[in-house]
């Protein structure tokens, strides 16, 4: 799998969508892969947080066609760009929503969910983007 690595100089607009300055200053995005409708899947790898099989992580989606079907509300835009955390549990393969943030297509916030330790519990399906995503934080090395 090729992966390639942004800096936060390179993706500005991307690391002002995590609303918070010092996680954006930080930010470090990874392109992880492309799906068949060239949504974007990419990962802050400063975010990654290990302990033990679990990791702590948060992706950034960027959607060329509004992906509403995201979200589990409706919301009155389009939403064309996602941060999400998501806590993964790499010894079971399952992981676990945590917050979204859901954004325009010229990156205006739209509204943030924080569904804590209630977000969706799902296992991705081998090959999937968002199991490729999980793979990769799930094989980062823990930080010392």
């Amino acid at each position: 799998m090729k992966l390639i690595k942004f800096s936060a100089a390179l993706l500005s607009s991307v690391a002002l969508l995590t609303a918070n300055s010092a996680i954006a200053q930080s930010a470090q995005w990874t392109r992880i892969t492309e799906n068949s409708v060239r949504d974007r899947f990419f990962v802050d790898a400063s975010s990654i947080q290990r302990n033990g099989s679990i990791v702590w992580y948060w992706e950034y989606r960027e959607f060329p066609e509004a992906n509403n079907a995201l979200l589990d509300v409706k919301v009155d835009q389009p939403v064309h760009g996602a941060v999400i955390r998501w806590s993964a549990d790499c010894s079971t393969g399952a992981q676990r929503l945590r917050k979204v943030n859901a954004y325009t297509t010229n990156r205006k916030l739209i509204q943030k969910f924080d569904y804590g330790n209630d977000g969706m519990l799902l296992r991705p399906q081998a090959g999937s983007s968002t199991h490729k995503v999980m793979d990769y934080v799930c094989r980062q090395p823990q930080k010392r």
